[in-house]
């Protein structure tokens, strides 16, 4: 019998040969019944209008050693640019700040918006932070289908290429340390070494199906787009490609959470995130700090609450008691044959979030484990 092979951690064993991005990593299927490391956490930095972005950080970050306490697989910033009451706009920079403070959970981008970015750019600075914390990066890319012009002016005017095409190339610097093109010229990969798994991030059959053709993990956006999730499933399970002979499909959807001790506490948390984002949203570009935090002190309207309503009824939200909350990831992970289950905790509040994550982890394992930390703190105060 050979030497077993060395793996990467989180049942990501290594492999050579494999002619896509994933030189090395191959993702395989958890133990049935998707148990708390089964399951990862997306946050966005959330940051209420008046709070200092030092604050907002340090929420994050505070949720991140939550997660990591309570036995999540990952944690992913995603990457949002000009939306107000979002801070997550630079998720390589965060995922290297919150890898130093936590001791196992994955840290990545969820993800990097590649059309955004030029794809060498993007692949150094994960294969920088992939040499830093060894076995503990992800990846994640995605596609930003719109964006207000002045945005996109202020991020180098938008893509030239199409999003599979600066897929390609980023595969190709993380495999190769070239871009797989020509002219190639100089061009070449710093600090090349084992590269962080790539995922796709999709909320579309076709963006689904860019990842099956070139046989990389999916990670859906359940939580934005439920209505096409079928049908993003079917395309990729149909169409995917493996890299070698081992390789399988490997999906994942993201959704909306809101657990709590009682559906009724659970229903008020939730209206009260709906409430908040809803004027954040509705806000003109050039209302201020004050003006904003005036904005958000009415009460809930009932334009609100049936907006709230109706979300309830999204498939993209799960909110309710720990019970409900566990068992409807069930149906979830039945229903899309998932792999596993991304959770965006639905709070503008750092502490909220993190209950949230304790009340899902204690409904899915029912044992919460806390790890005492002495770690200095992240960052002095604003």
């Amino acid at each position: 019998m050979g030497a077993r092979r060395p793996e990467l951690g989180w049942g990501i064993p290594m492999r050579e040969g494999d002619p896509h991005c994933h030189r090395g990593p191959v993702l395989t299927t958890v133990a049935p019944g998707l148990p708390v490391s089964a399951h990862s956490v997306l946050d966005v930095v959330p940051q209420l209008p008046g709070q200092s972005a030092a604050a907002a950080l340090r929420e994050t970050a505070e949720v991140a050693l939550a997660a990591d306490d309570l036995g999540y697989r990952r944690f992913w910033l995603g990457e949002q640019h000009g939306v107000r009451g979002v801070g997550g706009a630079a998720p390589a920079v965060l995922a290297a700040v919150l890898a130093a403070r936590t001791d196992r959970i994955r840290l990545g981008a969820g993800g990097v918006l590649l059309t955004n970015h030029q794809p060498l750019v993007v692949a150094e600075q994960f294969a920088a932070l992939a040499a830093a914390y060894p076995s503990r990066i992800d990846l994640g890319v995605g596609e930003q289908r719109t964006v207000a012009p002045s945005t996109a002016a202020a991020l180098a005017g938008g893509a030239r290429d199409s999003f599979p095409q600066r897929l390609d190339e980023l595969c190709g610097f993380l495999r190769d340390g070239t871009p797989g093109r020509v002219p190639v010229g100089d061009v070449r990969l710093s600090l090349a070494g084992l590269p962080p798994p790539v995922f796709v991030l999709a909320d579309h059959p076709s963006t689904a199906m860019t990842a099956a053709v070139r046989g990389l993990p999916l990670f859906l956006a359940h939580h934005g787009a439920a209505a096409v999730t079928p049908g993003a499933v079917a395309a990729y399970r149909e169409h995917f490609q493996p890299t070698g002979p081992k390789a399988r499909p490997y999906l994942a959807v993201t959704v909306g959470v809101v657990a709590a001790d009682s559906e009724e506490e659970a229903v008020v948390r939730f209206a009260e995130y709906v409430r908040v984002k809803t004027r954040l949203a509705a806000a003109g570009p050039r209302v201020t700090s004050a003006e904003l935090m005036a904005l958000l002190d009415p009460p809930l309207t009932g334009r609100e609450r049936g907006r709230a309503e109706r979300l309830l009824d999204d498939p993209g939200y799960i909110v309710g008691s720990r019970a409900t909350v566990a068992a409807a990831l069930g149906a979830l992970v039945a229903s899309t044959t998932a792999d596993e289950v991304m959770l965006i905790p639905l709070a503008f509040d750092g502490l909220i979030r993190s209950a949230i994550l304790r009340t899902v982890a204690a409904g899915l394992t029912r044992v919460v484990r806390t790890v005492p930390r002495h770690t200095p703190p992240l960052i002095a105060t604003a």
